[in-house]
């Protein structure tokens, strides 16, 4: 009987720190956000633009999603990754 406590126990502690693991910082939340904001003026460039400038602009794009997903989901980004997009945003 005790074995089956500490089993449920243990079980539920591992299940609350993986849950607590996946949130993100408060760090992360406002790169989080920055990134969307990002994503948006995007999404209005790749509307706009035609030719070899959108192509550029929809993989800019969609690194910038494949990033945020990463970042969502707990994932560990490397900060030179961040660093590359945040210059290509700029030009």
């Amino acid at each position: 009987m005790i074995k089956k406590w500490i089993f449920l126990v243990l079980t539920a502690s591992l299940m609350l720190s993986a849950s607590a693991a996946a949130q993100p910082k408060a760090d992360d939340k406002q790169l989080l956000a920055q990134l969307e904001r990002m994503a948006s003026e995007t999404e209005w460039k790749t509307r706009t633009l035609t030719g070899a400038p959108q192509q550029k602009w929809l993989l800019h794009q969609a690194r910038l999603r494949r990033l945020i997903e990463r970042l969502n989901s707990g994932q560990s980004v490397d900060p030179k990754e961040i660093d590359d997009l945040l210059r290509a945003h700029s030009r």
